[in-house]
């Protein structure tokens, strides 16, 4: 594509400058996706020759189970309920972790590339976001291990996104629904999640019909978002009280629980210590920001400086979007939203370290790439760009 001046893009009529806004728009696109094979290949090399054995401990557990020589090992629960489901499918007799890395890695990959090209095309930083969470996926989830069985989750979330509806309150009972069942076999805490991302819809539904949305606005839905966890608690402790003390009692529990695993390096231990819903609360707020801000994190060393711009992005992402919800005309993404928070105001309460916080966090990725692939979130960066923008705004 050739360079246009400054000069020359003022002189453009309006038609003009979106046919050039489009061929950069389908420059970008075909840039991303020319991109993330080269990805996915470095991550692989990554997880055969580069990284330590250490950062795969629990899929290394899980191809044990699933290939019946863990021992002492193998673990109960949905650890035993994804190597059952992983022996149903080795069809292909793998026997490796590096051999599910590949394989799950080529096919969910492939999945990854079509959700590309229905998104809207992305600008520099959306790019970067996208393929830096390709090159996660390809290392931590789509390998053997139960994280990829999340991944089909939110797949099957997306689905439901997508389905030709035309009433918003169906499919978000039908995500709920899904998310429901998966923590009837999987990952019981969804369904608290599920129930989280209701909650989410119905308060956001009622900033979206305001015609302003300020900075006081945006306070008070965090403390919405907040208060429905609070209330939350409040019902459990008398119609839950073993869960209620489960979830009291959670994050005391990881520093036993992570031993010397690589995780314990993050682990996430409430700062106040103490007892009793108030301080669980004080506690829940804390965690939440350190968890969407990790500063913490960036200051352990260099290696977790990508994991703290990771995160530094989706956190900018998603504010991003909430302050403009009265905008948003997309009911797709209004909808994909409402599920990512709703999921993230789970995980402030479940992930034990800020590892597994990203892993998951990049498993929600069906979700997440619509919360980033589409024209809020594009920030114009030339001053091509820019002028573009401003005559078609004009």
């Amino acid at each position: 594509m050739s360079f246009v001046t400054p000069a020359a893009i003022r002189g453009m009529t309006r038609t003009e400058r979106r046919r050039r806004k489009l061929a950069l728009e389908t420059r970008n696109k075909n840039t991303l996706l020319a991109l993330v094979v080269p990805v996915m290949i470095a991550a692989k090399i990554m997880v055969a020759y580069v990284l330590p054995p250490k950062y795969f401990y629990d899929n290394n557990r899980m191809l044990m189970m699933m290939l019946g020589t863990a021992g002492d090992r193998a673990w109960g629960g949905n650890y035993e309920i994804a190597a059952n489901l992983f022996r149903s499918i080795n069809f292909a007799d793998l026997r490796t972790m590096v051999d599910w890395s590949i394989c799950l890695g080529i096919v969910f990959t492939a999945l990854v590339v079509l959700m590309i090209l229905r998104a809207d095309a992305p600008d520099f930083l959306q790019s970067l976001f996208i393929l830096a969470t390709v090159g996660l996926l390809n290392i931590y989830i789509f390998t053997i291990g139960k994280d990829i069985i999340q991944f089909s989750f939110f797949l099957a979330v997306y689905a439901v996104l997508l389905l030709p509806i035309n009433n918003s309150l169906v499919k978000m009972l039908l995500s709920c629904g899904v998310l429901y069942y998966e923590s009837t076999f999987f990952r019981a805490y969804y369904i608290l999640i599920a129930a989280l991302i209701f909650a989410v819809y119905v308060i956001l539904m009622f900033f979206r019909s305001r015609s302003q949305l300020g900075f006081v606005s945006l306070l008070v839905i965090v403390a919405l978002l907040f208060a429905v966890i609070y209330a939350m608690m409040v019902a459990s402790q008398s119609m839950m009280p073993d869960e209620y003390q489960q979830i009291m009692n959670l994050r005391a529990g990881y520093d036993i629980a992570f031993g010397d695993s690589a995780d314990s390096a993050t682990l996430i231990l409430n700062l106040i210590p103490g007892d009793g819903l108030p301080l669980f609360m004080v506690n829940y707020v804390i965690n939440a920001f350190r968890m969407m801000i990790p500063i913490e994190l960036a200051m352990r060393g260099a290696y977790y400086l990508p994991f703290f711009a990771f995160q530094c992005m989706v956190t900018a992402y998603m504010v991003n979007l909430l302050r403009q919800i009265n905008r948003i005309n997309d009911p797709t993404l209004f909808l994909a939203l409402c599920v990512f928070l709703g999921y993230a105001l789970g995980s402030f309460i479940f992930e034990p370290d800020f590892g597994s916080w990203t892993r998951h966090e990049a498993a929600t990725f069906p979700v997440l790439h619509l919360l980033v692939l589409n024209r809020y979130q594009k920030v114009p960066l030339t001053q091509e760009e820019r002028l573009l923008v401003k005559g078609l705004d004009s």
